[in-house]
């Protein structure tokens, strides 16, 4: 569902434009992009019959009805420019300015009734619905001519926010959403022996479309456990897991080819035959900050059945050291043979593997299964999944993160080598159980360590060695003070502490790493950080782009970043 809240600009009362930007230059600038650019509101606007400055639309009981309806449904939100997944970023959360509904109770009356103020917060006032190069290359020169700050958002899935901004003008690549399936795709400059079959998808298309077109095609394209996220932006431009990255590798290693508008205004072709360095920089480099991707062709994997293991958790509270001693012990023998899983404490685990038939798959996991029933009284359970679709259907779209609520996470890649010796395993435990205890944990053995790369992405190389991606996550709701979120922050940082310790040349994923990421240039990038700046130098140099702890950003004292605590 889409909520029709959105003003043409040519409908804006006077004063509402941002900055010393005259109501002729957006008038013109809406001309050059052929009518498409408008101005938004928060979602929760028509709930709110007070409201701030700048923030347009009107009340409304049935558009409110209908928000409380889908507040925290993942296609709505991706659907409607003025809401974000996580919630805190449409709000500027230094001033508590908001327009936040009470996730626990959408009508919950005392969350949008007087005397609560219906505020712009951190949600773009104004935003081009990208269809086009030639849009996104009006943006820039309109940025690079009058100052006004740029944002980029496509699906709305980011944990620190760098798809949102109080006062920017936001490019929305949500609705570029063509598929096309080419069997033997040749990347432009390169010559046929680098032909492969593909799938090509523009910025928009998400991934649940994508599950869908690859099941009807009888190929596999891996991705990540929410529908609703869009393929080619932030989730593949800063890596990309999957539980299917042990054996397939990470999206960017599956990536063939990129068309991106660079904000020098050119619109370039990035592949391993031309403008490889930009290529190299949006294969892990992270989005919003090198380009605006319009399109991106990754490489269509035959589908295969997959065996799967399922344990359910739901009565093992008060074992995780004894389940977690066990995974740690086998952990590396997992990943050697290509298993991928996530484990979700005092809920499930799952476990999958493309290389292995069904009988394989029994002798290798017959240790789990006398573990789980005869330790945990757990029900184990392996099946033959005859397609990805299916495998994320029956067991990773029932345990999608929820959004719609402010929630935030933190993470650590946690390498082979603290698996190697019974004493480091002990030590590892020792140290997940509190971090686990003290927030919501999901344990993801998908760091791509049966995979081998090509050594031309540009995620930290600490993925390349690295068993488990760990997270841990918390939330408020829209009454918590500036105070208590202060403290949520601090705590969530300082509780992945303890796994930072034990692992001092790991990193963190870009995409889910805790928002203020200690040496974040080494966490995200490792040792690709100065190539990857000279990057962006190269294609952005007037810095038209910036986003919070990015590549070569401004700063936490930068003023667009104000909104963040």
């Amino acid at each position: 569902m889409t909520f029709p809240h959105r003003n043409h600009l040519l409908m804006l009362p006077q004063g509402t434009s941002l900055a010393d930007i005259s109501e002729g230059q957006w008038a013109a600038l809406n001309a050059t992009v052929n009518g498409r650019l408008y101005v938004a509101a928060p979602i929760s606007r028509p709930c709110f019959s007070n409201v701030g400055p700048n923030v347009t639309g009107h009340a409304d009981e049935a558009e409110c009805e209908a928000v409380m309806q889908h507040y925290m449904d993942p296609d709505t939100r991706s659907n409607t420019f003025g809401a974000f997944m996580n919630t805190e970023w449409e709000t500027c959360q230094a001033t508590s300015q908001q327009c936040l509904l009470d996730f626990t109770n959408p009508a919950n009356a005392a969350a949008f009734s007087p005397p609560q103020v219906c505020a712009q917060g951190s949600v773009p006032r104004y935003y081009i619905d990208v269809r086009e190069p030639a849009d996104v290359q009006a943006a820039f020169d309109f940025a690079s001519s009058t100052g006004v700050p740029l944002t980029i958002k496509n699906s709305g899935h980011d944990y620190s926010g760098r798809s949102s901004g109080a006062d920017t003008l936001s490019l929305w690549t949500h609705n570029m959403q063509q598929i096309t399936y080419v069997s033997s795709f040749v990347p432009e400059g390169c010559d046929a022996s680098k032909a492969a079959a593909a799938v090509t998808f523009g910025a928009g298309t998400t991934q649940g479309a994508l599950y869908d077109f690859a099941d009807a095609h009888n190929i596999t394209l891996p991705g990540g456990g929410e529908r609703s996220v869009a393929a080619a932006g932030g989730y593949l431009q800063g890596g990309g897991h999957s539980i299917l990255s042990n054996a397939y590798g990470l999206a960017v290693d599956r990536l063939l080819q990129v068309k991106v508008v660079v904000p020098t205004g050119e619109y370039l072709t990035a592949n391993a035959c031309q403008n490889t360095d930009l290529f190299f920089a949006l294969r892990g480099g992270g989005g919003g900050t090198f380009g605006v991707v319009m399109e991106a062709t990754t490489r269509a994997l035959p589908q295969a059945p997959l065996p799967t293991v399922l344990v359910l958790l739901n009565g093992t509270q008060g074992m995780e050291r004894e389940l977690f001693n066990f995974i740690a012990t086998n952990a590396i023998n997992y990943a050697q043979t290509g298993w991928g899983g996530v484990i979700a404490p005092g809920t499930g685990m799952v476990f999958t593997n493309p290389l292995i038939n069904m009988s394989q798959a029994a002798a290798e996991m017959a240790g789990l299964e006398d573990f789980a029933t005869n330790q945990l009284n757990a029900p184990f359970s392996l099946t033959l999944q005859p397609s990805f679709l299916s495998l994320f259907n029956e067991f990773l779209l029932p345990n999608a993160v929820p959004v719609g609520l402010p929630f935030i996470a933190t993470s650590r890649l946690i390498p082979a080598d603290n698996f190697e010796t019974e004493s480091k395993r002990e030590e590892l435990v020792d140290r997940l159980i509190p971090v686990l205890d003290n927030a919501l944990p999901i344990v993801f053995a998908v760091a791509p360590y049966y995979f081998k790369d090509d050594g031309e992405t540009s995620v930290t190389p600490a993925w390349r060695n690295s068993v488990w991606h760990v997270t841990a996550s918390t939330f408020w709701n829209y009454d918590t003070s500036l105070e208590q979120k202060r403290e949520i922050y601090a705590n969530a940082s300082s509780n992945m502490d303890a796994l930072r310790e034990i692992t001092p040349q790991s990193g963190a994923y870009f995409n889910e790493a805790d928002v203020h990421e200690p040496n974040f240039e080494t966490s995200f990038w490792g040792d690709n950080y100065d190539r990857l700046l000279q990057i962006k130098q190269k294609y952005d140099p007037d810095h038209l782009l910036d986003c919070w702890q990015c590549v070569g950003w401004s700063g936490s004292s930068s003023a667009r970043f104000s909104c963040y605590i």
